[in-house]
C-alpha cells in the first residue's frame, strides 16, 4: 500500500501548487527504478526530482534519451526494449515533467513516514521544489525556525541515531 500526503505551500505571490508526499514502498522503488539509487544512503530520507525550467528541461531530456535508447535497443531486443527503457528511465523523466508543470510529488523512506520530524522532511523537500537547489540556503532557513533543543532532539530514542536533520540543527 502507498501512502501519501498533501502539503499545502504558500508562496509570495500566487499560491505554489501542493506537494503530494509518497512512501518509499518496495512497489514505489519498484515502479521508479532511478529511486531505489537515490534511497541506498540511510541518511537520505527524503527525494524529489528537480521542478519548474530545470525539470522540464532534464524531463524533456530524459525522455529523448529513453526513447533514443529504446530504439537503439529495439534491434538486437524488439519491442521489449522500449518497456524496458520505459520502466527503467521513462517514470522518472514523466515525474520530471509532472514536476515542472501543474503538480508536485516528493517521496519520503518508509522509516521516517511515522516520524515526529516529518514536517520538517516536508518543509525541506518543498523549499527544493519551490526553487532552492542549494542545500545550505535551506538548511540556514531550517534553522532561523527550529532547533536542536526546541525539538527535544537530544534524549529522543525515537530519532535515528544517523537522522540528518538532528545532526544539521545541532550547534556544537
Amino acid at each position: 500500500m502507498v501512502e501519501t500526503r498533501v502539503l499545502k505551500t504558500a508562496g509570495a505571490g500566487a499560491p505554489a501548487p501542493d506537494v503530494r508526499f509518497v512512501t518509499l514502498s518496495r512497489l514505489v522503488t519498484l515502479s521508479f527504478p532511478p529511486l531505489l539509487l537515490s534511497s541506498i544512503p540511510k541518511r537520505a530520507i527524503g527525494f524529489s526530482y528537480p521542478s519548474g525550467r530545470e525539470g522540464r528541461l532534464l524531463g524533456v531530456a530524459l525522455l529523448a534519451m529513453t526513447v533514443t535508447i529504446g530504439y537503439l535497443l529495439s534491434t538486437t531486443l524488439g519491442p521489449l526494449a522500449f518497456a524496458l527503457m520505459a520502466w527503467l528511465t521513462g517514470g522518472t523523466a514523466a515525474l520530471m515533467l509532472y514536476n515542472s508543470t501543474g503538480g508536485r510529488v516528493a517521496f519520503v523512506k518508509s522509516y521516517c513516514s511515522g516520524c515526529r520530524l516529518r514536517p520538517l522532511i516536508e518543509e525541506h523537500e518543498t523549499m527544493h521544489l519551490n526553487g532552492e537547489h542549494r542545500e545550505d540556503a535551506v538548511w540556514a532557513e531550517a534553522r532561523k525556525k527550529y532547533s536542536y533543543e526546541g525539538l527535544s532532539l537530544g534524549g529522543d530514542p525515537k530519532i535515528c541515531s544517523f537522522c540528518p536533520i538532528a545532526k544539521r540543527l545541532r550547534t556544537d
